[in-house]
């Protein structure tokens, strides 16, 4: 019997690798670890009998070999070889601990994800890099949570945003409403993490763009936080939002990292996305934050429209000379949710971007990855850290390691243990957030007191 690979998701997510959503009709037939695809008028014959696949999991044989198959027929059919191979994930890292977790090496484990899952060579070993620059920060500590607090204003919508979020200036009462339930909300959900005995091993406030509302309404929010004594994490992701108060209000309250991001010092490119600064801007903002002692994070964007692999490279080493902690390199992801949409035309230049940023990272060393669905050439999101500067929070996030406590509109918490992960969401819309506030914070209150118990 022959599948239509549009009928799998996982299948047709490999499909769109190479096609995007218009892809040819493709059949699989399958027997075992004997696989026959065809595409078009070929036909492919696998067999998937080496003793190198039999460290899959039983359970999830049968469909990673499909995905193989399927890859492996297309790289035939269109002569392309993706730098992630069959991988459709989002977190590549998983399947490379799953290798060690078997008794590999880090270097055993390297060769079994390009032997396995044709992960080239560059990808393979920036996850062994990632992995020997985790050593010690990924564990699994029930009595921990990481606690993430979201903000859903900005000063404008950038064109590649599908984020809840929605400007500042049309949205001051809300905002009011909004901060006023979230306040209660974080105060709730720090009390049930008391009685059960709960330590807080992270704080990570996200958006949208924290700095972004009214100073009152931020000294508000960081009060019903309290202090912390562990990495506590800001977003002030718009240099325009970037002020002195604003940066006294965060040290006060003992902030300890802020990301500050330009995604891009070319002044054309930020008009372009519908980014409400300037490059000055951002070196101000830049000098203000660093000035008051914080831990930095600065985001840049690979693939940006119009925007050459010489453009990327002048602002990765302009923000690399300002030696932030760390540096965040996303490769441009196009989502229903935003104004630049998926159809648009590639930005072929995000390859050489990327591998420009990986192979000329000096005293950076890569921490954390994860991938999204529509990036520019199938690459990754990859997160640079200075010695002993990585980012608790990013690491044990992406890897799952942790279970979340998320507070705002759209958060979803985790709950993480026994190998299960259980998830509760909140309204993603606002006013929506606002209008149902008791009876969803009752629902949410229940839901970690039956995993906790």
């Amino acid at each position: 019997m022959q599948l239509d690979i549009h009928s799998s998701t996982e299948l047709s997510d490999v499909a769109k690798l190479f096609y995007g959503d218009d892809f040819p009709n493709i059949f699989l037939a399958q027997d075992g670890q004997t696989f026959d695809v065809y595409v078009g008028e070929n036909s492919y014959h696998f067999e998937y009998t080496d003793g190198v696949y039999s460290i899959m999991p039983q359970d999830h044989a049968d469909k990673r070999l499909a995905k193989i198959a399927v890859y492996d027929a297309l790289v035939d059919y269109t002569g392309r070889i993706m730098p992630w191979g069959a991988l459709t994930g989002v977190r590549p890292t998983k399947l490379f601990y799953e290798c060690m977790g078997l008794g590999y090496s880090v270097d055993e484990s390297k060769s079994l994800m390009q032997k396995i899952y044709r992960v080239s060579e560059a990808r393979a070993d920036v996850l062994k890099k990632i992995i020997l620059s985790q050593s010690g920060n990924v564990r699994f500590a029930p009595e921990y949570i990481n606690l993430y607090v979201h903000i859903p204003y900005c000063t404008t919508r950038c064109s590649y945003c599908s984020f809840v979020s929605m400007p500042i200036d049309k949205c001051k009462k809300q905002s009011e409403d909004y901060v006023l339930r979230l306040c209660d909300e974080i105060k709730a959900s720090l009390d049930l993490l008391k009685n059960h005995g709960k330590k807080i091993l992270s704080v990570y406030i996200g958006g949208g763009t924290p700095t972004a509302i009214d100073d009152h309404l931020f000294d508000m929010l960081l009060s019903a936080l309290g202090n912390f004594d562990c990495e506590y994490t800001c977003e002030a992701g718009r240099p325009d939002t970037v002020t002195a108060e604003k940066c006294n209000i965060m040290r006060a309250h003992g902030v300890t990292r802020v990301c500050v991001n330009p995604q891009t010092l070319n002044e054309k490119t930020l008009e372009l996305i519908g980014r409400r600064h300037s490059v000055q801007q951002f070196f101000d903002a830049y000098e203000a934050v660093k000035n008051r002692g914080f831990d930095i994070n600065c985001d840049l964007i690979a693939g940006l429209p119009e925007e050459t692999a010489d453009d990327f490279v002048t602002s990765f080493e302009a923000i690399r000379a300002l030696k932030p902690d760390n540096i965040t390199v996303h490769s441009l992801s196009k989502k229903n949710g935003s104004a630049l949409r998926y159809s648009d035309r590639s930005n072929k230049q995000t390859y050489a971007m990327l591998d420009y940023a990986l192979s000329n990272m000096g005293e950076y060393a890569p921490y954390y990855l994860y991938r999204q669905k529509r990036q520019e050439c199938n690459l990754e999101n990859v997160g640079l850290s200075l010695p002993n500067k990585t980012c608790v929070n990013n690491i044990t996030t992406m890897e799952e390691t942790v279970s979340v406590m998320a507070c705002g509109a759209g958060a979803i918490s985790k709950v993480i243990g026994n190998g299960t992960i259980t998830r509760f969401a909140n309204m993603r819309d606002v006013g929506q957030y606002i209008s149902r506030y008791d009876e969803r914070l009752k629902a949410k209150l229940n839901y970690f007191s039956s995993q906790f118990k």
